[in-house]
């Protein structure tokens, strides 16, 4: 009977060990799943911000390609207003001002939705950036719970059987 408790014992002990290393495991690989997903976040911050400053860059190109092709419009219409004898007075002077406040409107709408986007864009950076701490702090505090978590899995399973054979 007393080589049976032994057993006992020493199967206790070795459960315990792995009990243990198992918590200290399950620690260090969510540190490490912690460390990929700040990784990940970092990577898609900088891709974000590439994307930003395309949209940023496309957007001012679109407007210079507004404002030429703007001005190929107005130097129409004056031609037009040349070859017919119209005087740029009154009502054809109109036209040419309200076609070129139009113009610009559209120019500035473009150079807007330009800025909005780009604005979307660095929130979502900041997000990622948020993600990317939130995870290096997970996986700081994985890192630390692992000796404690192991060590207190240990003593009470090493407690338990000194209970027993006590």
């Amino acid at each position: 009977m007393a080589a049976l408790a032994s057993l006992a014992t020493v199967f206790s002990i070795g459960g315990t060990v792995l009990s243990a290393f198992g918590v200290y495991q399950s620690a260090q690989a969510n540190a490490a799943a912690a460390d990929y997903n700040a990784r990940v976040a970092d990577r898609d911050r900088t891709v974000a911000d590439q994307n930003r400053k395309a949209v940023l860059d496309q957007s001012r190109i679109d407007a210079e390609d507004k404002r030429r092709e703007n001005r190929r419009v107005m130097a129409s219409i004056r031609a037009s207003y040349g070859a017919s004898g119209v005087e740029l007075a009154g009502s054809p002077l109109d036209v040419l001002t309200d076609t070129a406040l139009e113009q610009e409107t559209d120019t500035q709408r473009i150079e807007y939705e330009g800025r909005i986007r780009g604005r979307e864009g660095a929130l979502q950076m900041l997000g990622l950036s948020e993600s990317a701490a939130l995870s290096r702090a997970e996986k700081r505090n994985y890192k630390r719970s692992a000796l404690p978590g192991a060590l207190g899995v240990g003593f009470g399973g090493v407690g338990d059987v000194l209970a027993r054979t006590a």
